[in-house]
């Protein structure tokens, strides 16, 4: 059995393809017809020769852009929702509730929202595991508007400032450097 590989960089969206002649054909006509807007078939086998991108410029949203570490954000992904039996009034584990823990901060984005919110989850009432749901959950307790992407906001405050681990979005966890932000650099909101 002969191997083949497909290779497009289209801008650095890139599709790299390695394995049997037919599957790169198949992958190659699927990536084609997605690429034109195409209705058609994704068995639909392409009669280019392979390694050609198509000459028409890409719509880059298509592209598949797994290969270079990154996933695409689902537009028709589910939408968090609100996780009814969380207490985020603190009485169960006595301990200050979300809202006044929320308050006691300079917060000056979402990436310092979500550390907070994630911090209290974890450290103040001992919530395992944390999803997307239970920040959004606290988003809503607070009256604060909710990112239009949620998870790519949880994403940002992991790969951006390293607060975060994401690496499984249904165990969400503080890292230790987003402890230490917390505890000692996360400015205090100034008492009158």
């Amino acid at each position: 059995m002969s191997t083949a590989k497909l290779r497009i960089d289209i801008s650095q969206g890139l599709l790299e393809v390695e394995g049997s002649d037919q599957l790169v054909r198949e992958i190659y006509a699927d990536f084609k017809d997605q690429l034109h807007g195409s209705t058609s078939s994704p068995t639909t086998k392409s009669t280019n020769q392979l390694g050609k991108p198509p000459s028409p410029k890409p719509d880059v949203s298509s592209t598949d852009q797994k290969s270079s570490g990154r996933k695409k954000a689902s537009a028709g992904g589910a939408q968090p929702s609100i996780v009814k039996d969380l207490d985020l009034s603190g009485k169960a584990k006595e301990v200050e509730r979300l809202k006044d823990f929320h308050t006691s901060f300079t917060i000056t984005s979402n990436l310092e929202r979500n550390l907070v919110f994630m911090y209290y989850l974890q450290h103040k009432i001992e919530v395992s595991p944390i999803t997307p749901d239970h920040v959004f959950t606290c988003y809503r307790d607070v009256g604060v508007k909710v990112p239009t992407a949620l998870v790519q906001s949880l994403r940002d405050a992991s790969n951006r400032r390293g607060w975060l681990d994401t690496a499984n979005t249904n165990d969400l966890k503080v890292t230790t450097p987003g402890m230490n932000y917390l505890e000692h650099d996360l400015p205090k909101a100034k008492t009158d």
